[in-house]
């Protein structure tokens, strides 16, 4: 997964404007690669991964090994029971919002919202469906993958996505569609 996300996020991180971001943090960033690419965006920034216990020791191992030591941070928790840590200008979740019901998605959502700093953003990168499920092909492939997998896990519709946004409070909700067929969507707090 590190390799793959490695490889992806420069591309997928291309079109978030970091100009007035100085902290990220990065929700189940796993290893850490797309933090490692915001900081590699913009020197000033520092990131943390938030991520579970038992990630966490490999997370400090990939950050430690590429050398972003002292750009970024971990915290360790579950956000389906733990509070998020506050004070940060960016959200990012990628590659969350599909194993999780909706309802365990709504929740995070509105912690996510209550870690942002007044202006902050949240950018949640996913597979977003149209609302017959049926578009992106490949993300209709992957809901039956998270269906057999996940105990309630799918993926969500860009109205439902737009909906847990709004009950959590954001503004300005807008979505980028790459080529793979996956998006992101983002929200602000104002």
């Amino acid at each position: 997964m590190h390799d793959r996300a490695k490889k992806q996020a420069p591309q997928q991180l291309a079109n978030i404007d970091l100009s007035r971001i100085k902290s990220i943090l990065d929700v189940g960033g796993g290893s850490g690669a797309f933090s490692m690419e915001f900081v590699s965006r913009k020197h000033e920034v520092e990131a943390t991964v938030f991520d579970l216990p038992n990630v966490v020791p490999i997370t400090e191992k990939f950050i430690d090994k590429e050398g972003f030591t002292s750009k970024i941070k971990t915290h360790s928790g579950d956000y389906t029971v733990d509070d998020l840590p506050v004070g940060f200008d960016l959200v990012f979740l990628s590659a969350i919002i599909h194993s999780n019901p909706l309802e365990v998605n709504q929740n995070l959502v509105k912690k996510c919202f209550n870690s942002l700093n007044a202006n902050g953003k949240i950018v949640i990168q996913d597979w977003i469906m149209n609302n017959d499920r049926t578009q992106p092909a490949g993300g209709a492939i992957f809901a039956i993958n998270m269906l057999v997998g996940t105990e309630a896990g799918d993926c969500f519709t860009e109205q439902e996505v737009t909906e847990m946004l709004t009950a959590a409070g954001f503004k300005n909700i807008s979505r980028i569609e790459f080529e793979s067929g996956s998006s992101q969507m983002t929200g602000q707090k104002i």
